[in-house]
């Protein structure tokens, strides 16, 4: 059903929060943000970014499109959404060089710390104390997290915490493993846009 609709059709139905049609829109632009990414590919590698960093952040892309795309303009929003993840994606990959640099030259190396040194420095990175405050700032995250996602999105979300795989949350909400899978991409996108 939603397959035949043009990109504004997707943009209504997204607006009145059809999940269905944010699937199908982010289906359709699978190839646009694949082509962006082929064409940085190499100078991603050579940072050492991942393929599937690029492709999270074309996503956030377009789901900025979709959220910022004013149709009274005079571009499609095929145009907008091209121009968005390729920002994005240029973003990611002018931050992740400046931050390798930064931390190759900020290093410490642990060969110059005496054994009695490493391993306290290696006791102060396993430490799992939680403090109250932490405790503290994780309700305050979850309070945020309620309000940010859909109930569906919400129980997916929840189940991945518990551990459970994508294809146990498949089972367990009786979706596809495509469906649970598209689901946590939005969570992801809408996380880090709430960041």
């Amino acid at each position: 059903m939603h397959k035949n609709m043009d990109d504004n059709e997707l943009l209504f139905l997204i607006s009145e929060n059809d999940e269905q049609a944010f699937e199908t829109l982010i289906e359709r632009y699978n190839s646009v943000i694949q082509n962006v990414i082929n064409k940085y590919k190499n100078k991603a590698n050579s940072i050492g970014l991942e393929i599937k960093d690029l492709k999270q952040e074309g996503l956030i892309g377009l789901t900025t499109a979709v959220k910022t795309y004013d149709s009274i303009k005079e571009a499609s929003f095929r145009t907008y959404a091209n121009i968005l993840i390729e920002r994005y994606i240029q973003d990611i990959i002018k931050s992740h060089s400046r931050i390798k640099y930064h931390s190759l030259n900020s290093a410490i190396s642990l060969d110059t710390f005496s054994i009695e040194e490493q391993q306290s420095l290696y006791s102060v990175v396993e430490r799992n104390d939680i403090t109250p405050e932490i405790k503290l700032i994780d309700l305050e995250n979850r309070v945020e997290i309620v309000k940010l996602l859909t109930p569906f999105e919400l129980k997916v979300y929840e189940l991945k915490l518990d551990g459970k795989s994508n294809k146990e949350i498949s089972k367990i909400l009786e979706k596809t493993t495509r469906s649970i899978e598209n689901t946590i991409q939005r969570i992801k996108i809408k996380l880090k846009l709430n960041n």
